[in-house]
């Protein structure tokens, strides 16, 4: 096992030095910052798509519907499955932070403030594969211009920059695609969420499709609101039970406990109410029958 783990970083760090001969070059070092920082050919492209496919006209319509919302349900999930083995599996430095490599200066500045966040699995490449998935399944005619634009937009420059070494991004699109094809796989889902959700769509479209717009924001920029609401609710949490000097260096847990904590919260008011509109509507339903 120890070998296996010897090998792999040894690879790693071959891959990582193999991208650190073009740093410093203006035009792929102001590329790779863009194309990490920027949520509008990320999540934005994503999630238009999704739109597109949730509105097309065709039998299958309804089928397409349920689908996506088991996506949506499974990309989550995966983000919950890469951070609670992040926090379970030891802690691995960056390669940015990690002080045994040697690194080249970039002509720009790299400021993504993930010191004392693991490296392993990447949350990114599981979050966005799980969406590229879906899509993929969706759109089955550009699965391959999919799959090829989430590996090169998105997790390519994460590795540039060295904020991901290469295992961390293949374990990371390992848990998207497993989590998203278990989702689409699971009658429960299906029988349980996703129907009652198209139901409560019909009964109260102005408040599924309010909610739907706020989720897929969300979602798109992943999740940086619930998550800057969750880390100040921590905050202010731990002001007023006079900790928060104790946990001023606690920006890992808090963070990321905080976004996890802030989204959970949002996605049982969204189910709560979907469960509320779909109870009205299967009410009048039953009332309407002889």
């Amino acid at each position: 096992m120890n070998e296996l783990l010897q090998a792999i970083r040894s690879i790693d760090l071959r891959i990582y030095n193999f991208f650190g001969l073009f740093a410093g070059n203006r035009l792929l070092d102001r590329l790779a910052t863009h194309e990490e920082g920027n949520n509008l050919f990320k999540g934005g492209v994503f999630f238009a798509m999704y739109w597109y496919v949730w509105f097309r006209a065709g039998p299958d319509l309804a089928k397409r519907r349920k689908a996506i919302i088991a996506i949506m349900i499974g990309s989550m999930l995966a983000i919950i499955v890469a951070r609670t083995i992040a926090f379970v599996a030891p802690f691995r430095f960056r390669p940015i932070y990690d002080p045994t490599i040697a690194h080249l200066s970039y002509c720009v500045p790299v400021t993504a403030n993930l010191e004392n966040w693991s490296s392993f699995p990447s949350d990114t490449a599981a979050y966005f594969f799980a969406l590229a998935f879906g899509l993929a399944y969706l759109l089955r005619r550009l699965a391959v211009p999919i799959m090829l634009y989430t590996a090169v937009w998105v997790c390519l420059p994460r590795m540039y920059l060295g904020l991901h070494y290469a295992s961390d991004i293949v374990v990371g699109i390992g848990i998207g695609i497993t989590m998203a094809w278990l989702s689409l796989r699971n009658d429960w889902l299906e029988s349980r969420i996703a129907q009652p959700a198209l139901t409560a769509m019909e009964t109260g479209p102005q408040w599924f499709y309010a909610l739907a717009f706020l989720l897929s924001f969300e979602m798109a920029t992943i999740f940086d609101g619930l998550r800057r609401v969750g880390h100040d609710m921590l905050i202010g949490t731990l002001i007023a039970l006079h900790l928060g000097h104790e946990h001023s260096g606690a920006s890992r847990p808090i963070d990321e406990w905080g976004g996890l904590l802030a989204t959970i919260g949002f996605l049982v008011t969204a189910g709560y109410v979907v469960h509320v509109l779909y109870s009205k509507f299967h009410g009048v339903r039953v009332a309407k029958r002889p």
